[in-house]
């Protein structure tokens, strides 16, 4: 793709300083050596993927189905954290500017938006033609504050109708399992997509997430890419902790690519 890196980089210089999100999140990190490919968290034991992940997609190959294609995430948050309340805080209140926490997380939305949505299109998977998000289970009404984010991170990209199914879920645990029957996704959207992109604005165990991109794959997605605002970790839970200390030392690097191979926008 052809660059116009003038326009693009004044316009992100605009949004990092409206918003300042640079000053709390963390940039995500994919050579780490010891990580899962994956959910991107560093693992105790040798391996390519964690537990949780190789279980998900277990599970997804014997109701013949797969998960994601890949998961990219835009960054880190760290429990406890001012980025970790920005990602609960951001949905408590009114989006806009007297909302701090929505105006940070909008800020990193709307950057990846603007400097990666063409490394989005350029990846194996070929170019986007569907997104979808992954609906709450909890009951929340809508529309969900995450739904304003898409627009930032994806403009011009028609939906698929994702919703949370009639079947019964239980309590709070029994939600946190992989479970493609929980989601579904309605007629009317767009037919047999491509590659969608699945979006979503926190990753804890990805079950939630997983579930939602098999139900995708069970519906004619040939293609699925996560797209997860914030990884979110937790210091005592195995390897972490020497992860944050060691190797989420700086701000968020806007040098890098969460995708990959950096794309120039066009135009």
């Amino acid at each position: 793709m052809t660059a116009d890196p003038r326009g693009g980089r004044a316009r992100a210089a605009e949004i990092i300083s409206r918003t300042r999100f640079v000053d709390h999140f963390l940039a995500p990190v994919r050579s780490f050596r010891g990580m899962c490919q994956v959910c991107a968290e560093p693992l105790a034991v040798g391996g390519l993927r964690c537990a949780t992940c190789t279980a998900h997609v277990v599970q997804a190959a014997a109701l013949g189905t797969k998960t994601a294609d890949r998961v990219v995430f835009a960054a880190y948050t760290v429990a406890g954290r001012q980025s970790d309340w920005d990602m609960h805080r951001y949905k408590a209140a009114s989006p806009g500017p007297t909302n701090p926490s929505w105006m940070r997380v909008a800020g990193l939305a709307a950057y990846f938006g603007l400097m990666h949505r063409a490394c989005l299109d350029a990846g194996p998977s070929g170019p986007v033609d569907a997104f979808a998000v992954v609906p709450s289970l909890s009951g929340r009404p809508s529309p969900h504050p995450i739904e304003a984010l898409v627009r930032y991170l994806l403009p011009g990209v028609p939906p698929v109708p994702l919703s949370a199914s009639a079947v019964e879920r239980g309590d709070r645990d029994q939600r946190r399992v992989f479970r493609p029957d929980y989601f579904a996704v309605s007629h009317g959207g767009v037919a047999r997509p491509r590659h969608v992109v699945l979006f979503d604005d926190t990753w804890v165990t990805g079950s939630h997430f997983q579930s939602a991109a098999a139900a995708l794959r069970q519906a004619g997605a040939l293609h699925v890419t996560g797209l997860v605002l914030a990884r979110r970790l937790r210091p005592e839970w195995g390897a972490n902790d020497a992860f944050i200390t060691e190797q989420l030392t700086r701000a968020y690097d806007v040098t890098g690519c969460p995708v990959g191979e950096h794309v120039t926008q066009e135009g």
